[in-house]
């Protein structure tokens, strides 16, 4: 992938990601979608000062133009950076395309956690609303790639 539109209008390069960062990836049909504001809202606004202080971010991707997605950004009270696929470019390269919305032909819902070469360690479905991750999963799988990365997890005894 190469580059990506955001709301604030900056242009987003995912290989220019910060590295040593671990991601949490989501795939969203968009704001038009209860299950997604619900998900976003209950589960990972809450966690979004953890991912900060913990090395970790948030991306959300959709098909919405970038003046849609700032509004929903700004009413979920979100932090973390929402790029726009409006012409569904990575949406066919990814095999996430939703066929049974022919409305608004979204993403499927999918959260992908990765370590930071963008490995990835983890990937839900969320086309069922309980197919995605909890907190409590999307803290496990962070603490798994962390722990991974951490020549110096455990802590020394003097």
């Amino acid at each position: 992938m190469s580059s990506f539109p955001t709301p604030t209008g900056s242009v987003v390069g995912c290989l220019s990601w910060r590295p040593g960062i671990r991601w949490s990836c989501t795939s969203i049909e968009g704001g038009f979608c209860p299950k997604d504001r619900a998900w976003l809202r209950d589960v990972l606004v809450p966690l979004q000062g953890s991912l900060e202080v913990g090395y970790a971010r948030a991306v959300s991707i959709s098909v919405e133009a970038p003046s849609v997605q700032a509004a929903f950004r700004a009413g979920l009270d979100a932090r973390w950076t929402f790029l726009s696929d409006q012409e569904r470019v990575y949406q066919a390269q990814l095999g996430l395309r939703e066929w049974t919305d022919t409305v608004h032909d979204p993403y499927i819902p999918t959260v992908v956690v990765t370590r930071p070469d963008l490995h990835v360690h983890a990937s839900y479905n969320g086309y069922w609303f309980w197919g995605r991750p909890s907190a409590a999963d999307l803290w496990r799988d962070l603490r798994e790639v962390t722990r991974a990365l951490r020549s110096d997890w455990e802590v020394p005894r003097g």
